[in-house]
């Protein structure tokens, strides 16, 4: 007796990368074959932020804080630009997605977002937008969100 496999929500992290925009196209021709929805998300990663910022804040400067605030919102619109870019992409294809942002660390983000929204498929990029991280293989988001989900995961190379 084979059990029917259903994907009804596919997870596209996207971090703005031309992996991540191939995992949206691989979800994209998914979610039209199987009628699912697409759920989007950006994890804004403050260990990305220049070291430089967090070392001024230990002096607590005001206008350091002012800065650091402004550098956050910066960071957030640009996110808020590429998932809706990402989002528009799906509907103009017909399939259904809404988005997220989120603060943290991308793996545990992911992961908690999947748990939260009974996630049943996560198609996300091999590689993403890290420069010199990219050579740390073994510390790679998509390797850990596929070592760690409780759902079927796609890595698009």
């Amino acid at each position: 007796m084979t059990k029917e496999i259903k994907f009804e929500r596919i997870l596209v992290p996207t971090d703005g990368s031309r992996f991540a925009r191939k995992a949206l196209t691989h979800a994209i021709k998914i979610a039209k074959k199987l009628g699912s929805k697409i759920h989007v998300i950006i994890v804004v990663d403050p260990v990305d932020f220049p070291p430089g910022m967090f070392l001024g804040l230990l002096k607590k400067d005001k206008r350091l804080e002012e800065s650091v605030a402004e550098f956050m919102a910066g960071v957030r619109t640009q996110a808020r630009r590429e998932v809706l870019a990402e989002v528009a992409i799906c509907k103009s294809e017909g399939v259904d997605a809404i988005y997220d942002i989120l603060s943290g660390r991308p793996v545990e983000m992911i992961l908690k977002y999947v748990n939260g929204k009974k996630i049943d498929l996560i198609v996300i990029g091999s590689q993403g937008l890290h420069g010199l991280k990219k050579l740390k293989v073994l510390g790679s988001v998509s390797r850990k969100v596929s070592e760690l989900a409780p759902c079927a995961v796609m890595l698009v190379h």
